[in-house]
């Protein structure tokens, strides 16, 4: 499992370097926008962060990620993963 977490953590150092993963940002944007996915996760953040009687980042943190994880459309998740395989594909030509 540690190599799995490590090969991940290269793969987005690498998008991040080459600026692949701020161009699928701008991609994947606009659609989660138009979702109504931005919204519910800020709604889901703030609700979360009034409940806590001590603020924690890396709590809100872990929970707006299994959130958005789980709450992200599907034709987003699939344009996503379609853009990372095809980026994957041509390092690996």
């Amino acid at each position: 499992m540690a190599d799995v977490d490590a090969f991940y953590r290269r793969i987005k150092l690498r998008l991040v370097e080459t600026g692949e993963w701020d161009r699928m940002k701008v991609t994947i944007g606009p659609k989660l926008n138009e979702s109504g996915w931005l919204d519910d996760i800020k709604h889901k953040g703030v609700e979360r962060a009034s409940e806590m009687d001590q603020l924690s980042f890396q709590t809100l943190f872990e929970t707006l990620s299994k959130a958005g994880h789980v709450g992200l459309p599907l034709p987003a998740r699939r344009e996503l993963q379609a853009m990372i395989r095809e980026y994957l594909e041509k390092q690996f030509e």
